[in-house]
């Protein structure tokens, strides 16, 4: 997403009141290009919004539970301080897939779910990308638990504990509805599988399709992210851009999913006056605590039969499965710009450490590694050239020169540099003889944020530094400005006098 489509979007009046509106008594996360600032934070005033916006802010993120005192997080020694900070928590059902149409479709199941059981305090907002949030308040539900689970008499204890048990329990409930929905859309039976896993390069095997039942495990292309949440996490805000669409997290009526499409979130389409009837997470006293029949439904079906630690490994693997299934369909492109110098000083451990060390094996891999990285922050080729041949020279089996020119010329004709490869992919690090502990020092080489790759690491360390720039000016302006005030004032006192 552009700078400047974040920035305009965010310097009107409205979208900052909006946001603003919907971050009291919450821990606020908020994205940079493409990096977290500092947790815990909060944001009271608008003034704390305008500023943000003139840091070149792209996301704006807030907790799903709510905190007496946000500022204290982090702090906490024992569980128990947490728990005593926590003031309540809102129900979010965070719904993702391989398609945007197929999170659509398990979005209106949810809500006529929540319809038929008789809860009306439910809102409906989109991601900004492929997905929704469904969400209950936490007015909705009483304040106590009456005696749903033992040894905890508040519902605002409850938490995260609810929310997975709620998935789970909609994942039992709902799966004949889910699967029956995905192969209608897609044409039906035998005939609708073979499109899914055609298209999402998916095993049919995989997808355990029963004919006669008509089910499948429809987790291969959707899911309730809901299940691997923990206490603190995030959500994006309503009125956020989403930084890799560029879209608008919009709010939308709960009637009107099945017929949403994505261009409605266009930034210069957004007006929050027009959602002002439906806000995300607006509670409505006349449909009282509704919410407690829900709470009721979950627990007693689920109490004393369920795994939560076992069935969120499930979970956890079939999401890896489904992410690796969309990265192998999109290809390694450079997710992380660099728009500014890039010296030897900024380089990462694991790219230093590959340019000095003599390769016994995985000569080929290492090369791959360092010539993505090196064109990923835009050096020059004589250089690169240069910089390549001293390396093969170190070797003491080097690379033959013909191959290297074939790899070197196969990547200067592309138009788009290629990503270097994730430090999770152990082929071309630990494989290949870069330490382990040095991998994992870049991994988690800054503070509330793990490092994809070695582009990403230099990404957020020219950004850190930039920030840290802007900061020190700041101070430096500040303190002139004190001083002078200081002046001014001791050369009135001498008038006076």
């Amino acid at each position: 997403m552009d700078k400047s489509i974040a920035q305009n979007y965010y310097s009107r009046i409205e979208i900052q009141k909006a946001i603003l509106n919907f971050a009291k008594d919450r821990e606020i996360g908020v994205m940079f290009d493409g990096y977290f600032g500092k947790r815990p934070d909060t944001i009271e005033y608008l003034s704390d919004v305008k500023q943000l916006v003139e840091k070149g802010i792209f996301s704006f993120h807030c907790s799903e539970e709510r905190w007496t005192n946000p500022l204290l997080l982090g702090t906490e020694k024992k569980i128990e301080d947490r728990d005593n900070n926590r003031a309540g928590w809102d129900l979010i059902l965070d719904l993702d897939g391989v398609d945007y149409i197929y999170s659509r479709l398990l979005g209106k199941i949810i809500i006529d779910f929540f319809t038929e059981i008789g809860v009306k305090n439910v809102t409906t907002k989109f991601s900004g990308n492929k997905g929704f949030h469904i969400g209950v308040p936490f007015e909705a539900f009483s304040k106590d638990c009456f005696g749903l689970v033992e040894g905890i008499n508040e519902s605002r204890l409850l938490f995260p504990d609810v929310a997975k048990r709620t998935v789970l329990y909609m994942l039992q409930e709902l799966k004949e509805k889910i699967c029956k929905a995905i192969l209608e859309h897609d044409g039906g039976g035998i005939k609708a599988i073979k499109h899914i896993t055609q298209k999402y390069k998916i095993n049919e095997n995989e997808i355990d399709y029963d004919q006669e039942t008509g089910l499948f495990d429809y987790m291969k292309v959707i899911d309730i992210d809901t299940i691997l949440i923990t206490s603190r996490h995030l959500f994006r805000m309503p009125y956020s851009l989403n930084e890799k669409s560029g879209l608008v997290s919009i709010p939308l009526p709960n009637d009107k999913i099945s017929t949403f499409e994505r261009k409605d979130a266009l930034p210069e389409k957004v007006k929050p006056e027009d959602y002002k009837n439906f806000e995300f997470l607006e509670y409505k006293p006349e449909y009282g605590k509704d919410g407690n029949k829900l709470l009721i439904k979950v627990y007693e079906t689920l109490e004393g039969g369920i795994d939560i630690e076992k069935l969120e490994k499930q979970y956890q693997s079939k999401r890896k499965d489904r992410e690796g299934k969309l990265q192998s369909l999109g290809g390694a492109v450079v997710e992380f710009e660099i728009d500014q110098d890039v010296t030897i000083e900024d380089f990462p451990k694991t790219i230093s450490y590959a340019l000095k060390e003599d390769f016994t094996d995985g000569r080929k891999r290492a090369l791959f590694l360092l010539v993505t990285f090196l064109t990923s922050i835009k050096w020059n080729w004589e250089t690169i050239d240069k910089m390549i041949d001293e390396w093969n020279k170190r070797q003491t089996s080097p690379l033959k020169k013909q191959y290297i020119n074939a790899q070197m010329s196969w990547f200067k004709v592309r138009e788009k540099p290629i990503s270097p490869p994730n430090f999770k992919n152990a082929n071309y690090y630990s494989s290949i003889g870069i330490p382990k502990e040095i991998v994992e020092e870049d991994q988690k080489a800054f503070k509330n944020i793990t490092i994809k790759n070695p582009l990403h690491y230099v990404f957020i360390k020219l950004k850190r530094t930039e920030l840290q720039k802007e900061l020190e000016k700041k101070a430096k302006r500040a303190k002139k400005k004190i001083k002078t005030e200081k002046e001014i004032k001791k050369e009135e006192n001498k008038n006076v006098k």
